[in-house]
């Protein structure tokens, strides 16, 4: 067993540009923790970034991968290996404020049945200005596995994929499953269908980066987003519920508002005919509906970006209402 009771673990492949401030604030802990790097057989001057500082920082634990194991197979390896009862999920992108590990500590503690704690996040860009704060609208606290599994249906509710697991509850979900896309919403579906309940800190705790590159490689990514969507209602919320004895109809609801929402992927300039045919085949599979159907037929006419437009400015509304709030209440 570890000395520490927590493990931050950060996979990387190829961010050597933002990978060393992702590990010095984990360093930077309040709460003292064991730091682990699991390098995916990066190309770029990872190797190096991490050498710099394992000669500042011996104790860091710095794995370089023989081959690639991917998007998934990294972190879901990563997780698996401190011997402490805790473990934060970072990725090298991102950066932990000084008493994250501390705060979610103590809401883990408090509550032995939450199988993992979250917080909000200031997101930034790829050049580290800050866009917007993300706050879940839910006071600090825990929420029950019943309770997380039924919030589960409109998708995985946290601020952003940073948060510290009870390793018992990672362990006896089997860790991240091998999906391309929402493999954290479907471990959140898979713990809470477990019994496993979280903790939130309504404070915002660390810095979640969000990027795109000039060739538009996240977006082009949609289809995987679509079918990793699909999978996970399909393998692990509908089966939950059925397990239950629970109504379905707020998942069949979903899974067609999810549609209708990704739709608007049909509008975009960068994808060929093709794979808007390859789009629309797994718009139907996630969420089939008449609605769907009009909305192929309109998509890519002149009206389509006004129709859009009120949903886009519910969200941006609520999230500026929500970031009002946090600022007054400090």
């Amino acid at each position: 067993m570890s000395m520490f009771s927590v493990a931050i673990c950060i996979p990387t492949y190829n961010q050597a540009t933002y990978l060393e401030a992702a590990v010095r604030s984990a360093l930077a802990q309040t709460h003292p923790c064991e730091v682990w790097v699991s390098d995916d057989d990066s190309t770029d001057a990872t190797p190096a970034v991490m050498a710099r500082l394992i000669l500042q920082h011996p104790q860091i634990k710095y794995v370089r991968q023989i081959k690639n194991l991917g998007i998934q197979g990294n972190p879901r390896w990563l997780v698996s290996q401190p011997g402490t009862e805790y473990i934060v999920r970072l990725d090298s992108d991102d950066k932990i404020y000084p008493d994250y590990a501390e705060k979610l500590l103590k809401a883990l503690q408090g509550h032995p049945t939450a199988g993992y704690a979250h917080a909000g996040v200031q997101e930034i860009d790829g050049e580290g200005r800050q866009l917007k704060l993300r706050l879940l609208a839910r006071r600090t606290g825990f929420q029950d596995g019943e309770e997380s599994l039924r919030a589960s249906v409109s998708g995985y509710r946290v601020a952003a994929n940073i948060c510290m697991f009870r390793r018992a509850a990672l362990k006896q979900a089997g860790y991240f499953r091998d999906l391309s896309f929402c493999e954290d919403w479907d471990l959140a579906v898979r713990l809470a269908d477990a019994g496993w309940g979280n903790a939130y800190v309504n404070e915002v705790l660390a810095s979640y980066r969000v990027w795109d590159t000039a060739d538009n490689v996240r977006s082009r990514r949609k289809l995987a987003e679509v079918e990793g969507c699909r999978r996970v209602i399909e393998d692990s919320l509908i089966p939950a519920f059925s397990r239950r004895d629970w109504n379905p109809a707020p998942i069949i609801k979903r899974r067609r508002q999810l549609a209708l929402g990704h739709a608007v992927c049909l509008r975009w300039n960068h994808f060929t005919e093709l794979e808007k045919s390859e789009l629309k085949r797994a718009l139907s599979r996630l969420g089939d509906s008449v609605a769907l159907r009009w909305k192929f037929r309109w998509i890519r006419t002149p009206l389509a970006p006004w129709i859009q437009m009120p949903a886009t400015i519910s969200s941006g509304a609520k999230a500026g209402i929500k970031a009002v709030l946090y600022r007054r209440r400090k």
